[in-house]
């Protein structure tokens, strides 16, 4: 399967691809205020401080932390549903639907897809035109 020149045009793009991806990548890396903020934020070396740490304590720690956490998780759900409840409610004394998802869902779905946008725009030229 010969492409001629096309495939020659193609083969020259992903090289340049191959060659320009490891060379953007160190020179953006290779700033050392970027490299600090890498390894702090994807925590790379995470040593203990002094060998004469207790471990059992920064474990406890560490289990702590994942319990508030999973606490405040619950919370925000929580929070949610009551919101939820409330959306319901509202729509059911304004005369809606009692399920009140359905108004913002179908208000999602309109405009589903990165270019939905786009799809409005063409929708209300369509209408404008007849």
């Amino acid at each position: 399967m010969v492409l001629g020149r096309a495939g020659l045009r193609l083969e020259a793009q992903k090289f340049a691809v191959y060659l320009s991806v490891p060379i953007l990548a160190s020179l953006a890396f290779n700033e050392p205020s970027v490299q600090r903020w890498a390894a702090d934020y994807f925590q790379f070396m995470k040593y203990p401080s002094n060998p004469k740490t207790n471990l059992k304590k920064e474990f406890e720690e560490l289990q702590r932390e994942r319990e508030e956490e999973m606490r405040m998780q619950e919370k925000r759900i929580k929070g949610r549903e009551e919101y939820l409840a409330q959306m319901k409610l509202l729509n059911a004394s304004r005369g809606g639907d009692e399920t009140g998802d359905n108004n913002m869902e179908t208000a999602n779905n309109s405009r589903n897809g990165w270019f939905g946008w786009l799809r409005g725009r063409r929708r209300g030229a369509d209408k404008m035109s007849q």
